[in-house]
């Protein structure tokens, strides 16, 4: 068995065992009786499970080793355990989880802070994701993580593209074609006046009321007149600082556009298929197998229900949650609860008296919620600050409120959480993303190019998210965010769920395997909200009637 042990830990995941560490595992093998594709099967799973947990430590030495299994089989059904034995598991648990879901809540449902989401940096000479030398993120951080911050965006985007079978050369492509796009980079261009030219880069404005082309080796001038007078299609809503795809020629210096576009996304599959053993969504991995995890979505698909703009200070909106909570309570409580900001119609404001109020309104919540002893005990909570909650200094990831704010209210739940703004949640086998911003009006306000094609604006927006992969692909004027945090606003790969919670009208769209969803503002327009279903993937608009 050493050679298989050989074959899964170094030769697959590139991981060094010592001698002990290989006798360990060898020993476990031989005393269960393992057959050689149920060992490769254990095998598989304690790798990877290494691979992600370890990612830092590539030598596998005994002692970590021992308690690795030990949790695996702790969290699997019939893996041998460190003793010998076959962990106990009954098999029924899988259709029947009531218990095993409130012992390993955490394992099923979590939510990752923006801060501890991992600052994976693409390193284009290794064609891999590394870990930032300086990987010390702070709030206050150098001049040198603006620059990189958008290196790391034109890299990241980069590699994507390269990726794709319509950039890939002919001799290495998947699929038979005559012909494939190539790019060329900006300081290629000098003395070669009326060739074609395909060109990737950030759109930027160098000099008042002219947009360029930036990449790593220099910039370049644009000219829209042409693409303007052909009409040609502009797909996607694209601002300062977009990562964009342009094809034209070169006349005295200028960079003629006859066309534009966003870059090609990538599905999450491709992303992973890449690069296998790189955790970007953050998060401890669980120990429970794919199956076992949907098992679980299977017997559990009661829903979670998402909401903004929740203002507490508003009576009706109490009697809205009321009636909410009162629909839920005959039946199954949802998995979860996510209550988007604002949760007040006006802006906190520190020092005018309105900081007690603010805080009377979260208790009143925790009072409401309560008095549904059963939602308060089995439902996750979750809240996301808006714009205008407490505290923050306008620049994005925006701190979970205060403790000071929601002390009275989280007494009274079993399960929540006070986020960040964006924050990632994982349940199961889903990844969910979440950011609260009224974008679209900030995007099309800063528009450069005005879509031409007659799809819906909600479908554009989306489009430019996923295709940019990041939250708010704005100047740092117009939205700041900090620039060692960048990494946490990105939307790679694309997740199953992305909650864009707007003031714009509700919508669901899915785009690239992603379900895109904006629930409305709550308290401000019918009291709508959806409803996510795991298992189908759908979402559900509904609303509360008004009284």
């Amino acid at each position: 068995m050493q050679s298989l042990i050989y074959k899964i830990f170094t030769r697959k995941y590139a991981l060094s065992l010592q001698a002990d560490a290989l006798a360990y595992l060898n020993e476990i093998i031989e005393q269960n009786t393992l057959s050689a594709a149920e060992a490769a099967k254990w095998l598989e799973l304690v790798a990877d499970t290494w691979a992600k947990r370890e990612a830092e430590r590539p030598l596998v030495q005994l002692d970590p080793l021992k308690e690795l299994v030990a949790a695996v089989a702790a969290g699997t059904d019939n893996s041998p355990a460190a003793d010998g034995t076959a962990a106990s598991a009954n098999s029924n648990n899988n259709n029947n989880t009531g218990g095993q879901q409130a012992s390993a809540s955490s394992d099923l449902f979590s939510v990752i802070s923006a801060y501890d989401i991992p600052p994976w940096w693409y390193d284009p000479g290794k064609k891999m994701f590394v870990h930032p030398f300086d990987s010390k993120t702070e709030i206050l951080s150098s001049a040198e993580a603006k620059a990189a911050l958008f290196r790391q965006r034109y890299d990241l985007i980069r590699q994507r593209v390269m990726r794709n079978e319509n950039f890939m050369p002919i001799s290495f492509s998947d699929q038979e074609k005559d012909r494939f796009y190539k790019l060329s980079s900006i300081d290629s261009l000098q003395g070669r006046d009326g060739e074609h030219f395909l060109l990737f880069g950030m759109l930027s404005q160098l000099e008042e009321g002219k947009l360029f082309l930036e990449d790593k080796a220099g910039s370049i001038e644009l000219d829209f007149n042409q693409m303007k007078s052909k009409n040609a299609s502009v797909n996607g809503l694209f601002t300062e600082s977009c990562f964009v795809l342009v094809d034209g020629y070169v006349e005295d210096a200028v960079f003629v556009v006859e066309e534009i576009g966003l870059p090609p996304p990538e599905t999450k599959e491709r992303t992973r298929a890449a690069f296998p053993n790189v955790n970007f969504f953050g998060g401890s991995p669980s120990l429970r197998t794919e199956s076992q995890l949907r098992a679980i979505e299977v017997s559990n698909d009661n829903g979670i229900i998402v909401l903004s703009d929740v203002w507490l200070d508003r009576q009706e909106t109490m009697d809205a949650l009321r009636t909410l909570f009162e629909g839920f309570s005959h039946s199954m409580p949802p998995i979860a609860f996510i209550f988007i900001g604002d949760f007040s119609s006006k802006p906190f404001v520190a020092g005018s008296g309105g900081t007690t109020k603010y805080r009377d309104n979260m208790t009143a919540l925790g009072q409401l919620i309560g008095s549904f002893p059963d939602i308060a005990r089995k439902s996750h909570f979750v809240f996301i600050p808006g714009s205008n909650d407490p505290w923050g200094q306008g620049a994005l990831p925006k701190p979970p409120l205060a403790e000071f704010f929601t002390k009275r209210l989280s007494s009274r739940l079993s399960k929540v959480t006070f986020a960040t703004n964006p924050c990632h949640i994982k349940y199961c086998t889903h990844e969910i993303v979440v950011f609260r911003e009224d974008l679209l009006k900030r995007i099309r306000r800063n528009s450069v190019l005005p879509p031409t094609e007659s799809t819906e604006i909600a479908k554009h927006l989306v489009r430019t998210i996923v295709d940019q992969g990041h939250l708010c692909p704005l100047p740092q004027r117009i939205r700041p965010i900090y620039w060692a945090y960048d990494h946490a606003m990105r939307v790679y790969p694309t997740p199953d769920v992305l909650i864009l919670a707007d003031r714009f009208d509700s919508y669901s769209v899915n785009y690239e395997g992603s379900q895109c969803i904006n629930p409305g503002s709550f308290s401000a327009g019918d009291f709508s909200f959806f409803m996510y279903y795991p298992v189908s993937r759908t979402a559900q608009y509904s609303k509360i009637p008004k009284q």
